[in-house]
């Protein structure tokens, strides 16, 4: 009697500590934690600088990144720093000039992880861009408010706090300065790295 009920508590502990683990997994997971992240890549503008369609920006290259607070594993609040630079061409008096461009602001991060590692998530966002031509001491530097969205996917590493992602994101505003008064959508895609602290 007495090694039976020995087996049956034996048999229950058993069935219990998976459950346990995973839960005590799971409140691991959804602790806040500080993530760092630098990402490079190329960028792309989606409109034409004018109406006619006679200038534009080529496609050029990006660098950027940030730090935030992950909430939990489904959400993150971040601050983000991004640098683009493009060629400008056609028919305007900055052809063959280029354009920096300096995006800052925040952004939400949503994520669906999986358990392969597997996280797809979504951006919304906003900040200001501000615009400069090193290439030109006549061009009027401005700074405009700029809204941001995005999507992307990353790969948390196995037994590790880094992740490998690839991400899409767009920032939109208005470009009205130096003969030109058009909204502008700049695509950003790009390859990065992450870092969590652990929890």
């Amino acid at each position: 009697m007495y090694a039976q009920s020995i087996a049956t508590a034996a048999l229950a502990l058993s069935l219990l500590t998976p459950g346990i683990a995973g839960a005590q997994a799971r409140a691991t997971l959804d602790r806040p934690t500080v993530v760092f992240f630098a990402n490079g890549g190329g960028n792309s503008s989606l409109t034409d600088l004018d109406d006619a369609g006679t200038s534009s920006l080529k496609t050029g290259w990006t660098a950027g990144g940030g730090a935030g607070i992950q909430l939990n594993r489904y959400v993150a609040v971040r601050g983000t720093f991004d640098f683009a630079q493009n060629d400008a061409e056609g028919a305007t008096s900055l052809a063959g000039q280029s354009l920096n461009r300096y995006f800052y602001g925040g952004d939400l991060q949503l994520r669906y992880p999986s358990a392969s590692g597997l996280a797809p998530y979504v951006l919304l966002g906003a900040g200001a861009v501000t615009i400069d031509n090193p290439d030109n001491a006549a061009f009027d530097s401005f700074t405009k408010l700029a809204g941001k969205g995005g999507v992307g996917l990353e790969y948390t590493l196995p037994r590790s706090d880094f992740g490998l992602y690839a991400q899409a994101s767009s920032y939109i505003y208005q470009f009205d300065r130096n003969g030109f008064d058009k909204t502008q959508a700049d695509v950003l895609w790009t390859a990065g790295l992450s870092y969590r602290l652990p929890r």
